[in-house]
């Protein structure tokens, strides 16, 4: 926790850095780092390594270890020696011998990545502190949506029930991001592991915590840390764990943006935080929906209600027919995929723009 004012200074230094980049940190009406975001670094920096890490570079911008040496007056060897701990529980990224401070992703959701972390003894501080600052002090907003109103995640469609379509293959299908990555990293879903932890996850038996994948540098990066809860797989075993979300009726999730996605995740209702915000939040622009949209065959449909119980977002109704609500259907295809009649298919329909970076 906090223990000096200078320790303080240090991490309102660190904050005020990320409070600078996509996703941000918690900020009170005077536009500063809340006290419990604080509280909740400083668990991460004590205050040796605060006097450090204030001067980093956020990943994937970095600073040399010779410069991090000659600004803070220690040397090399026993500032690698300090730095190895945050750099173990991923902290503060290692880069040979330059150092990056971790973006503000890591933050909010490393404790709850590798296991290093949510074995540790402080883990219980970081949930409550961490559900305190996301929910009480809002930060969900600044999570879930850009400065300009942009959703930072879009919602993915399973590609098995997508109507016949061209050769090129939209980028909104699951299965094409898995094609477009070589490096992936299996890890617990921090959400759900979140609510584990504070003992108030609903799905507990309904939905398994490891089975969200990170992709590329940054599943290379946790890889290389060698920690127990981040396993490496391949493109097949990722596709395997991708259909057994799908058949679990979780919805798949990337980064909002138009290549070099870094995640995959399998969200559920009760416990993301990002489809959290049309669940639980009521913040519409909390996730871009996927520019698909569920049909029904109403010759096929025999209103058994399967896809009434699949779908997360009240998107269903059951008449005669099951009946599809246009402005609610966010194009995850669950409702689709488990259809007993096949009376649901998936039609291209367009209403999102996915930025470029």
């Amino acid at each position: 926790m906090i223990k000096s004012e200078n320790h303080k200074k240090n991490l309102v230094e660190i904050a005020k850095k990320l409070q600078k980049k996509s996703q941000s940190c918690p900020t009170n009406e005077k536009g500063e780092p809340t006290e419990t975001y604080l509280e909740y670094i400083s668990l991460m920096y004590n205050p040796t390594v605060s006097e450090i890490v204030k001067h980093l570079e956020i990943f994937p911008k970095s600073t040399s270890l010779l410069k991090l040496s000659k600004e803070i007056g220690k040397s090399k060897k026993e500032i690698q020696s300090l730095l190895e701990e945050p750099i173990k529980r991923s902290f503060v990224f290692s880069l040979g011998k330059r150092y990056s401070l971790a973006n503000p992703l890591m933050i909010h959701d490393s404790p709850f990545i590798l296991k290093e972390n949510y074995e540790h003894k402080d883990i219980e501080k970081f949930a409550k502190l961490s559900r305190k600052y996301f929910e009480q002090e809002k930060y969900y907003k600044i999570w879930e949506t850009s400065r300009r109103g942009n959703p930072r995640m879009r919602v993915l469609t399973v590609s098995e029930k997508i109507e016949k379509k061209d050769h090129i293959v939209p980028i909104e299908e699951v299965y094409h991001i898995i094609e477009n990555n070589d490096e992936f990293a299996l890890i617990p879903c921090p959400c759900r592991l979140r609510k584990e932890i504070e003992g108030e996850r609903k799905c507990k038996d309904k939905y398994p915590i490891h089975n969200c994948i990170l992709m590329g540098p940054i599943a290379r990066g946790l890889i290389e840390l060698g920690d127990e809860g981040v396993k490496k797989v391949d493109r097949n075993k990722v596709k395997e764990i991708t259909q057994k979300a799908t058949e679990l009726g979780l919805v798949h999730c990337t980064d909002n943006i138009a290549e070099n996605c870094s995640i995959l995740c399998a969200c559920c209702e009760c416990c993301c935080g990002t489809i959290g915000g049309l669940t639980r939040y009521d913040n519409p622009r909390a996730i871009a929906r996927a520019n698909y949209i569920s049909e029904v065959d109403i010759d096929k449909c025999c209103a058994c209600g399967t896809c009434l119980e699949r779908c997360k977002f009240e998107a269903i109704t059951i008449e005669e027919t099951a009946q599809i609500n246009i402005n609610m259907c966010v194009g995850c295809g669950l409702c689709a995929f488990t259809c007993p009649e096949e009376a649901i298919k998936i039609k291209r329909y367009e209403r999102e723009d996915i930025p470029h970076l």
